[in-house]
């Protein structure tokens, strides 16, 4: 499932001229980790890989805020999942 992070993510890499290789050498994060980010697959990035991940676009870019640009691409991804995975057994306001 692809993912507004795991979009942003491959767009920012794709800009800075970085393949996943370059681009898990630079960050410290193994090639397997960033192509499931990138794809959508595995567990959601923490902040700390997000830091890491920025830390690595900007120095080969340039580009600006590109932290505060991963962390809130990964905001709405889970606030979309939260929306689309209601809990189950819960009321949903309903009074009897």
């Amino acid at each position: 499932m692809l993912t507004k992070f795991g979009y942003l993510l491959e767009e920012k890499r794709k800009a800075a001229g970085l393949s996943v290789a370059e681009l898990a050498l630079l960050s410290g994060l193994p090639v397997a980790r960033i192509q499931e980010l990138e794809q959508g697959r595995g567990e959601r990035a923490s902040f700390d890989t997000c830091y890491h991940l920025s830390q690595a676009l900007a120095a080969r870019s340039g580009q600006m805020f590109i932290l505060q640009d991963l962390w809130l691409a990964l905001k709405s991804d889970k606030l979309d999942w939260i929306h689309t995975h209601p809990v189950r057994g819960a009321d949903n306001g309903n009074v009897a």
